[in-house]
Order: C-alpha cells, then structure tokens, then sequence
C-alpha cells in the first residue's frame, strides 16, 4: 500500500446528488421522530398542551406519522452509512491505500462527537451506535455480495430471536442497564416515575428542569435508558444489517449504475411499499390500541423487522425515481444532507432551546399537529441556513471538524 499519498476529503465534483437529496429527506424525517420526544408529545397528557393546539387532525397525524415515519428514516440513514463506507472503500483501494485504518479513525471521531451528544446533551443520540457498529462494518468489506445480503437478512430478523431471549427464556439482560439509571437517579435525589413496573427517572420533571448543571446530571443517568432501549429492540442488530445492505447498493452503484437501473428501482418501490405499509400500520394499531401484553409485544416486534426495513427500502427506491424524472422540489434537501452532522446536532439545540425547561419551557404545551408544523419550520429554517453557509464555506462547521480530526491535517474551510 502506498502511505505516502496525501489523503483528501471527497470533492465536490465527486459526490452524488441523489445521495445528499436522500440524505437531507432523512434528517427532515428524523426530527419528525425525534421532536415528539423533545416536545414532551409522548410524556405528558393532552390536558397539559395548550387546549388551542389540540386539533382535531391530531389522531390522524399522530397515527399516519407514526406509520409512515417511525424507524423508515434512521433505516435510510443507516443505508447511507453502508453507501458511504463503499464509496470511501473503493477511493482509498483507487489510491491504493488501506482502508481500515482510515475507517477506523473516521469511526473514532464520530464516536467522540456521538458521545458528547448523548451522555451531556440528548439521550436520542444516534451517532454513538453508529460509530461503534461502523468500527465492526470494516469486518464486512471483504465479503462477497451474497454474503452481505444473507448476512444483512440474518441480523435484520435477529430483534426477533432477542425478544424471545428476553421474554421466553426469561434473560431480561437490558433490566441490568435499566437498574444503572434507576439508582443513579435516586442517588442524585431526581423525581422518579413507574414505568410498566419499573422506576425510572421522571421525564416530566427532566424537561421542565431549569437548572444547567442538574440537566447534565441527568443527561448522563439519561444515558443508561438509551442503551438499555438500544438492547431491549435489539437495534444494533437491525441497523448493521441495514449497514450491509447500503455496502451492497454502494457497490452496486459504483460498478453497475444502479442509480440508473429504473427497472429494479420500480420492483423495490413497489414490492417495498406495498409490503411495508400495511405492516407499519399493523404495527401501529398495536402501539395506539393493543393491550401491550406478551403476544401483543411479540406481534410489535414481529412487525417491526418486516415493516421497518422494506417500507424504508421502498421510499429510497421511490425518491430514486422521482430524481430520475427531474422532480425540482428534490433538489431543496440537498444542502441540508450535505451539511447533515451539523444540522442533525442543531436540531437538539433548537428543540432544547425550544421545548426545555433551561430554554422557553414548552415541553408539553403542543397537540401533534401544532408540534408536526413546528418540524417543517425549524427544517425550512435549516434549508436557508444551509444554503448561505455552502455559499461561503466548503463544508458544514462540524463536519470540518470532523474531517480535520481524521485526516490529521489543518483544511480549508472558506471558499476561495
């Protein structure tokens, strides 16, 4: 291998559109998810909003978001993941240079930035998992393309083998991490709740908390819900099988044009979506009016590993061909996904600021409705912001940071 060669970012001239389009829907996406937690939507009841805001569309948007949306997003952002790492694969074997010692400083990087995010700031943090399942995706590189999909299938279905090690063999391995954040809580004196059986502390009383260094504190016991959670669903299995599969497309895209076979995009549109949705509001039946109970939990689960992945799938494929029909207003996501590090951890500054108690306090305050048009205007907001800083600078501000730290160099940031 050649060590001599100077490594550089990726230029402008090499990226894909399509990519930075699909990335910027992503991150619209998963705000969408996200701000119904930082909101306060899913802890307090609909007495606490602000009775204006309660809307009569709330039921339907609450219940069509939750289809349409919850899981399909971070399912494309983890397949843009496996992508990226096939492009970065093939441009350091173009150069001749290793990759996994590259990858690896990539992965630590964002594994810093990832556990910042998560133990001080939100415990919905994404980037941590990310990095650490980007550290066992170098294992994967080398595999043939069969192998990455039977690989991808057996971890996608594998939440389901989880469950019944939780639930039928009585292994309730997550409770361990659930009990870290329990007596964690009650050490530091926090308000603590009961949650299907178990205490917790309280969400109400984080949100509405306005002391800074208390938020911190319960951040970082905040912590041990999100890994707890992470392990109950069983979603680093799914998210490196989704992984493996945006290996395989990035692959296919760089040596068979996949980005231009309409033929296999119209199949996975069709047969992800029209598998997907009816499963994704079978599952949303169960999370709105089921009882919870063991069969019901498993049916969730069940309905998760083959609603999630090929409903996210099908929108991929989709959006592929409506970039391909030249649809315009496609073209608005692309400065967002371009600069998607950085406007993901602005989405939490803005909903702290927002909804918490150290910021304006209206975590609670809003019916879905209300909380859903609040996204699209934050998002619009991002969109602005994004083009006038791709207008002077090279890159988003994290993201060069992120590339300085791993390539171990000063890069230019300002446009020429």
């Amino acid at each position: 291998m050649d060590t001599k060669t100077e490594l550089h970012p990726v230029t402008k001239e090499d990226r894909i559109d399509f990519l930075d389009i699909l990335r910027g829907i992503a991150i619209l996406f998963i705000y969408a998810a996200n701000i119904v937690y930082f909101s306060g939507y899913f802890f307090f009841p609909p007495e606490a909003h602000i009775p204006a805001t309660n809307l009569v569309t709330d039921n339907f948007v609450d219940f069509t978001a939750f289809t349409l949306i919850d899981g399909k997003f971070y399912s494309i952002f983890s397949l843009l993941f496996g992508i990226g790492c096939a492009i970065q694969f093939q441009n350091l074997n173009n150069n001749n240079k290793p990759f996994a010692p590259f990858f690896r400083r990539r992965m630590f990087w964002l594994l810093m930035f990832g556990l910042v995010h998560l133990v001080f700031i939100w415990l919905g943090d994404i980037l941590t998992l990310y990095a650490l399942l980007g550290f066992v995706l170098v294992w994967f590189v080398n595999c043939t393309n069969k192998q990455l999909i039977n690989w991808a299938i057996l971890l996608i279905l594998f939440p389901i083998a989880n469950w019944f090690v939780i639930h039928v063999a009585n292994f309730n391995y997550p409770n361990y991490i659930f009990q870290l954040n329990t007596e964690y809580s009650k050490h530091f004196g926090f308000q603590m709740t009961e949650w299907q059986g178990k205490e917790f502390s309280d969400f109400q009383a984080y949100l509405k908390n306005d002391n800074m260094v208390e938020f911190f504190k319960m951040n970082v016991g905040n912590t041990f819900i999100r890994i707890g959670n992470i392990l109950l669903e069983g979603r680093m299995f799914k998210v490196l099988g989704i992984f493996l599969i945006g290996l395989w497309t990035g692959r296919k895209i760089l040596t068979e044009d996949l980005l231009n076979n309409i033929k296999f995009q119209k199949k996975v549109a069709l047969y992800g979506i029209c598998i997907g949705l009816p499963v994704s509001a079978f599952r949303s039946y169960i999370e709105f009016f089921s009882n919870q109970d063991l069969f019901w939990s498993f049916l969730n689960t069940l309905s998760y590993a083959f609603g999630t992945v090929p409903l996210a799938m099908g929108y991929t494929a989709l959006l592929a061909l409506m970039y391909k029909k030249k649809v315009k207003f496609l073209h608005w996501f692309a400065p967002v996904g371009k600069t998607a590090l950085s406007n993901y951890i602005f989405q939490t500054f803005i909903s702290i600021t927002l909804f918490y108690g150290i910021g304006f306090n209206l975590a609670g305050k809003f019916g879905i409705t209300v909380i859903m048009g609040i996204t699209l205007l934050i998002f619009i907001l991002q969109i602005f912001m994004s083009n006038w800083w791709l207008k002077h600078f090279r890159f988003g501000p994290l993201e060069w940071i992120w590339r300085q730290a791993t390539y171990g160099k000063k890069i230019k940031l300002k446009k020429v």
